[in-house]
């Protein structure tokens, strides 16, 4: 498998909170979860996203290890790189979510999708698209007046509260149970992917510029830059908010394309 990264920050200068790695049959993007000021964490969340998506490619590199197995094994190994040094049990505690894929080198692979980043799979007469809306099921209806500052700061507040809770929405975290939750299948001749933090997808989902089958394509052809240009001028050209509404005007946003040949 041969795959293409492209991560950029939402804001020039400021951490990013995306990660994206890959090894040879497997890649993984992490979408790290913008929290308030108070997370009782002394490491925040780019040193969270990192140290999850080293351990998660790690582990998900093992053929023999199911995927929740290996997300369920980063995040309790991640829990204790902090050492006892930070409030674990604090609802900002640094999170995320995943989208991981590992290919057998014969056209079948194996998917896990936690949350709202996405997996977009290039099989056999069909692309299909992988995620969890569960956050925006909640959340929709917040998320317009989540353009001040006070805004967002309600809608960090209220999506902690049911945050890997039953009836909520469930993220990479501190309890490796929420790797139970995840999205999961296998498929067969799989051709390429597309892995994909919000910040990308909504390229198709908010704004519709493209279809999944045109992401792929012009991933393919141009790369995974070329979306995340695509994605910022369509959030140039809506400013104000109001075609999408949205609480940041730029997300990180982060893509991972994979070519297995036979796909556009």
């Amino acid at each position: 498998m041969r795959s293409e990264i492209a991560s950029v920050p939402g804001h020039p200068g400021r951490a990013n909170e995306d990660w994206a790695g890959t090894g040879p049959r497997t890649a993984v993007v992490l979408d790290g979860l913008t929290e308030s000021a108070e997370t009782g964490c002394l490491h925040g969340t780019p040193w969270y996203v990192e140290q999850l998506g080293t351990a998660l490619l790690r582990l998900a590199a093992d053929p023999a290890v199911a995927l929740p197995e290996a997300l369920s094994g980063a995040i309790t190994h991640v829990a204790g790189l902090h050492g006892g040094q930070c409030d674990l049990g604090h609802p900002g505690t640094p999170a995320s979510t995943v989208a991981l894929l590992r290919t057998d080198g014969a056209g079948s692979a194996d998917y896990l999708v936690l949350s709202d980043a996405t997996v977009v799979l290039d099989l056999p007469g069909e692309v299909r698209a992988v995620s969890d809306p569960a956050v925006d099921d909640h959340f929709t209806a917040q998320q317009a007046g989540a353009a001040t500052a006070s805004g967002l700061s309600s809608l960090i507040q209220a999506q902690q509260q049911i945050r890997n809770q039953p009836g909520g929405y469930w993220v990479a975290q501190v309890d490796p149970a929420a790797a139970g939750h995840a999205h999961t299948g296998t498929v067969s001749g799989l051709r390429g992917a597309a892995l994909l933090s919000d910040g990308v997808s909504l390229l198709v989902t908010g704004f519709g510029a493209l279809e999944w089958h045109e992401l792929l394509a012009v991933g393919y052809a141009q790369g995974p830059g070329e979306l995340i240009a695509r994605t910022r001028a369509c959030e140039d050209a809506d400013p104000e908010r109001v075609a999408l509404p949205r609480h940041k005007h730029h997300d990180d946003a982060t893509a991972v394309i994979c070519h297995l040949g036979g796909g556009y």
